[in-house]
C-alpha cells in the first residue's frame, strides 16, 4: 500500500472491481468520463444521493493493496 499518492478504484453493482490506479501527477485535473459507442449505462456520480444512494458502502472500504 502507498500513502504517497491518492488512488481511484471502480465499482459495479456495489462491489469493487479490478485493481486501483495510483494518481501520480496532476490528480486534481481528473474528472469522471465515459466513452461508449452503441451501448448505454446508468451512472451515479452522487448528484442526488437521497433518491439514488451509492450501492457501494464506502464506510466499509478496505484500502487497496494491488495497483495497475
Amino acid at each position: 500500500m502507498t500513502n504517497e499518492f491518492p488512488y481511484i478504484f471502480f465499482t459495479q453493482n456495489g462491489k469493487q472491481i479490478g485493481k486501483g490506479i495510483i494518481l501520480k501527477e496532476n490528480f486534481n485535473l481528473y474528472k469522471p468520463c465515459i466513452w461508449l459507442n452503441g451501448f448505454s449505462i446508468e451512472a451515479n456520480f452522487g448528484n442526488d444521493l437521497k433518491t439514488k444512494p451509492f450501492m457501494y458502502d464506502i464506510s466499509k472500504h478496505l484500502v487497496i493493496k494491488e495497483f495497475y
